[in-house]
């Protein structure tokens, strides 16, 4: 039995990074989803006082990549650790985005590069709206689906 009706909001799990002159950053986020067509946007959740969320105030870009199901292990570099403790990057392989040079971790399914077009508080979370200047998918696959229980 589920404990929650928030148990039944399915979400996928995402990797969200930002690059801010020679300072890499990441996390895992669940709470993604596209806001518009025309022009293509997608909107994130973060906590303000993560690294991340930080650098991508400063730097106005954010990748949001989609994580294969078979990837939990990423999953868990870039959800348990802060990017102020550890380079995440330095301990998997990674690749530059091809129009915002911004870290891409190797073995995902997709990715957008995203310009920061607005941000919103929510509660104890900030919701970045962003404009997708380019996406790529990078190969096929089942995208990783968060479930609380499954994480906490």
């Amino acid at each position: 039995m589920r404990k929650s009706a928030f148990d039944y909001l399915l979400q996928g799990v995402y990797l969200v990074s930002t690059r801010c002159e020679n300072q890499l950053a990441g996390l895992t986020a669940a709470w993604v989803m596209q806001s518009s067509f025309k022009p293509a946007m997608i909107a994130v959740s973060l906590g303000p006082d993560r690294r991340t969320a930080e650098l991508i105030e400063k730097s106005g870009k954010f990748s949001i990549q989609v994580l294969d199901n078979s990837q939990k292990d990423i999953a868990k570099i870039f959800g348990y650790q802060s990017s102020r403790d550890i380079n995440k990057f330095s301990i998997v392989d990674w690749f530059e985005s091809e129009k915002l040079k911004l870290p891409i971790v190797n073995g995902i399914l997709a990715y957008f590069e995203c310009e920061l077009s607005g941000k919103l508080s929510s509660g104890d979370h900030v919701i970045y709206n962003a404009t997708v200047l380019n996406h790529k998918v990078l190969k096929n696959g089942e995208p990783m689906i968060f479930s609380m229980r499954d994480w906490f």
